[in-house]
């Protein structure tokens, strides 16, 4: 059984290890939090303002969406609040969830401390959700404290009241995001196996239901209570905005998820999807097999059930971001104890994985995810008494009124063929936009266009009218 030392690091070197990543990771997010709401947070944006009190977020938001922590935070915030306060719940929880990767990885010791916190301060993808007003980020905190309680309770120093503690994040995290509840199951798995290892089957049962009982509850009264928004709202039972599962789109995110994990490029395709065999390389004996129960659940099962299930929403690469923290945790393992015994090859994984994930945060802070925001500055500098902007896509509205609401501009959005000096188009990343807007026996040329890179953000291109 795998414990801590018995005197845990301290001093400079600890506050150092600590310190460095987390400020660099809060550098970095403050960096990718520029720019206006893209269309995912201007619609929560947009729920939370129009949520009649902020127990009605249960409603508005439902389980589509389900991101209430972050819905209370932007209806603090306001409508037309700065975007980067908007964020800045999501910046505080990323940052602290690189200290709490940190705290995880302390058992192993002082190097291990510093790379686990290093990577997950650069790691694209949570550099992505740990920016933008979404419940991810908070989500991912409520996580990585729940995994360290765990680890604690298993193999090292327990925390005291440890099941309250995880029943709290639990909920927290429940609340945040619905996602919450993947880590929760792959946890309560963790603690049944190795309980299992240490005495008969009836006894382990019994104390895994001590330990993960309260989180298990809160999960399930979480679900309960959102069931029952859903089911007492005036659309019924009926869930929008779900993706239905398509199986080139389930791998594709997997792709993108375990790219951005490590900063690798997506163009690699299907050979990235070996990275999720990696927990089979953690061996059954020797200091790092305490964890790989877990792992196995969370990088290898979770996508196997969700191939198996074929759930809806199950194409995002956020989805899986439990797979993302699960495999950090387990690189930064693996490395560590690697270049501890004088590994090069090991020391030269860990600098391409640093570099290369460095490089995509560059590409994704200079994105500022589209930014449409900029179509608002290009309309406000043409008209700046007011304008009125045709849409292709109705829901792309929020987007430019929520930019337009920050800048006190009167901005009419429509989707008909009402007389418009403007035309507002939205892309899918992939197709070109074209050279002429054509609408409503008018044409409009282009004046200002915005290009997204990575995970999150929009593309679009803004047109004017020709006289």
């Amino acid at each position: 059984m795998v414990r801590d030392d018995p005197i845990p690091p301290s001093g400079w070197k600890l506050w150092l290890a600590f310190a460095l990543p987390m400020a660099l990771g809060l550098a970095l997010r403050i960096a990718a939090a520029q720019g206006d709401y893209w269309l995912d947070e201007a619609w929560s944006a947009l729920f939370a303002r129009d949520a009649p009190t902020p127990g009605d977020l249960l409603f508005a938001s439902g389980p589509g969406d389900g991101h209430v922590l972050n819905g209370l935070w932007l209806r603090f915030v306001g409508w037309g609040g700065p975007p980067l306060l908007g964020r800045a719940l999501s910046i505080a929880c990323g940052t602290a969830a690189i200290g709490v990767a940190g705290l995880i990885g302390l058992r192993r010791g002082l190097g291990t401390t510093l790379l686990t916190a290093t990577m997950f301060a650069v790691s694209p993808i949570l550099l992505t959700y740990g920016s933008e007003a979404r419940g991810d980020a908070p989500m991912l905190l409520a996580l990585l404290v729940s995994i360290w309680i765990v680890d604690r309770e298993l193999f090292g120093r327990p925390p005291r009241r440890a099941g309250p503690w995880l029943g709290l994040a639990a909920l927290l995290g429940m609340f945040a995001d619905m996602s919450m509840l993947f880590g929760i199951a792959a946890l309560s798995g963790w603690v049944l196996i190795e309980y299992g290892r240490r005495m008969p089957a009836r006894r382990a049962v019994a104390a895994t239901a001590r330990l993960m009982g309260r989180p298990i509850g809160a999960v399930v009264a979480v679900l309960l209570l959102v069931l029952a928004a859903t089911l007492a709202g005036p659309e019924g039972a009926g869930v929008d905005g779900m993706a239905a599962f398509s199986w080139p789109a389930f791998v594709g995110a997997l792709v993108d998820m375990l790219a951005f994990t490590i900063g690798w490029s997506p163009m690699i395709g299907l050979p990235m999807l070996a990275l999720l065999l990696l927990p089979v390389a953690v061996r059954r004996t020797g200091a790092l097999a305490d964890r790989s129960p877990f792992f196995l659940i969370a990088i290898l099962g979770f996508p196997l059930l969700v191939a198996l299930a074929e759930p809806d929403d199950g194409v995002w690469p956020r989805y899986y971001l439990l797979v993302s923290v699960a495999l950090l945790l387990l690189i930064a393992d693996l490395l560590a104890a690697l270049v501890a015994r004088g590994k090069q090859a090991a020391a030269v994984a860990t600098g391409m994985i640093l570099i290369a994930s460095l490089a995509t945060d560059t590409s994704i802070v200079q994105s500022r995810r589209g930014d449409p925001g900029r179509a608002v500055d290009a309309m406000m500098r043409r008209a700046p008494g007011g304008a009125t902007v045709l849409l292709d896509h109705g829901g792309d509205g929020a987007v430019l009124e929520s930019a337009a609401a920050s800048r006190v501009y009167r901005l009419l959005t429509i989707d008909s063929c009402v007389p418009a000096r403007f035309v507002y188009l939205s892309g899918n990343r992939t197709e070109p936009f074209p050279l002429a807007a054509l609408r409503c026996g008018a044409a409009f040329r282009p004046i200002a266009s915005g290009r997204a890179y990575g995970l999150s953000g929009m593309d679009w291109q803004l047109y004017e009218r020709v006289p």
